[in-house]
């Protein structure tokens, strides 16, 4: 079980890393077209590595493995310190995949941040021309021009409403005391609201024609870490049943699909579809199949009790809250301003979500190892002589 709880924070924590551009350090790799043209930069200069870039491409690409999801790190890397620099190499992005979303959006960032706001604006009406949803152009236009987008449908109001409900609940379930009425109560709302929203998220997802995989995905992993734990915390005597066989295979399920998008968008030269990272979909990949894993162990033994009921109740009510929060922060950066964006302090919220949960899981066990009492050794009366 400790194991397991490790592997998920581990996980969690490089999800995190994962969506944010250019945090992680770039990996030099010779085999990767980005590390060839990085140490081009630092030896030769920008216009020696935009000139190399160009001259392989005219060749195919041999040799090193170009990708779009690449080079667009690598434009982040330099926007932090030469926003001029990120705009040359994010050109050659767009030049390479003109059909990319992803790239426009990026490279009328780098535009914005080099002060230059007419071809922001063009790059970030060409992301939306690729892809109306793209919801950081989208926001960007909002505020560059007089773009206005279409009025949310109610479902999609209701989502975001229970979202907002769940993060607040689940805030405020983390800091009060575990066990008590008052947590009790905020953990009922938590649960609630969050099977509403990733039930509506799975939803909207799965009927829209140009849905993302990976909002179903999450959609339904969230739904099975809250219902799962919700029943968990129920049920008053150990033991399993039909349910825990059917969230066993679904869990699977969306193990098994997360990870074969991450293969997919490892192996694609041009990132995912929805534009979301491979590393992403490998991160919760490993969640889930930690869930499936101690859901097996859980049936084998007929049940939890104890110290162990607890610490799977909450894990899993927390890598729920966990998701709500990074989905908020991380998913919808388009609601914070720019200069917090793709710095890494957006994070901190799904940081600290990390921390309260790793400091319950060691408080509880602890609690549950000081409260049951140890058996004391049986000491024969002397026999009388």
């Amino acid at each position: 079980m400790v194991g397991g709880i490790v592997v998920l924070v581990v996980a969690a924590g490089l999800a995190i890393l994962s969506v944010i551009p250019g945090l992680l350090p770039s990996r030099q790799d010779p085999n990767r077209l980005t590390s060839v043209l990085q140490q081009t930069i630092e030896t030769k200069g920008i216009d020696a590595a935009v000139a190399q870039y160009r001259t392989l491409r005219a060749q195919g690409f041999p040799g090193p493995k170009e990708s779009a999801a690449d080079t667009n790190t690598l434009g982040y890397v330099l926007l932090r310190k030469d926003p001029e620099s990120a705009i040359k190499v994010l050109q050659l992005n767009a030049e390479t995949h003109p059909r990319s979303a992803n790239v426009y959006d990026s490279l009328g960032e780098a535009y914005l941040a080099a002060g230059n706001r007419p071809l922001a604006i063009k790059n970030y009406q060409s992301a939306i021309a690729i892809n109306p949803r793209m919801k950081t152009a989208v926001s960007a236009l909002q505020t560059l021009t007089n773009y206005k987008r279409a009025p949310y449908r109610p479902l999609v109001l209701f989502h975001i409403f229970a979202g907002l409900i769940g993060i607040t609940s689940g805030a405020v379930a983390m800091l009060l005391r575990k066990g008590s009425r008052r947590h009790s109560i905020a953990g009922t709302v938590f649960a609630v609201s969050m099977l509403s929203m990733s039930g509506s998220a799975a939803y909207m997802a799965s009927v829209d024609p140009k849905g993302e995989a990976i909002n179903v995905l999450m959609g339904l992993l969230t739904f099975y870490l809250v219902a799962t734990a919700w029943l968990t915390a129920r049920r008053r005597s150990p033991g399993t049943g039909l349910v825990d066989w059917a969230a066993l295979l679904m869990i699977v399920a969306v193990a098994a699909s997360l990870a074969n998008y991450g293969v997919e968008a490892a192996n694609s030269l041009t990132g995912s579809k929805d534009g979301s990272p491979a590393g992403l979909y490998f991160a919760f990949a490993t969640v889930a199949s930690v869930a499936a894993a101690l859901d097996v162990r859980m049936i084998l033994r007929g049940g939890v009790s104890g110290a162990q009921r607890l610490t799977r109740h909450l894990w899993r009510m927390g890598a729920a809250l966990f998701i709500a929060v990074g989905s908020f922060f991380l998913g919808q950066q388009q609601l914070f301003p720019a200069a917090l964006r793709n710095t890494g302090v957006l994070a901190v919220p799904t940081l600290l979500v990390l921390v309260s949960l790793g400091f319950w899981l060691v408080r509880v066990n602890a609690f549950q190892r000081t409260a049951v009492p140890r058996p004391q050794p049986v000491v024969p009366e002397p026999v009388a002589g």
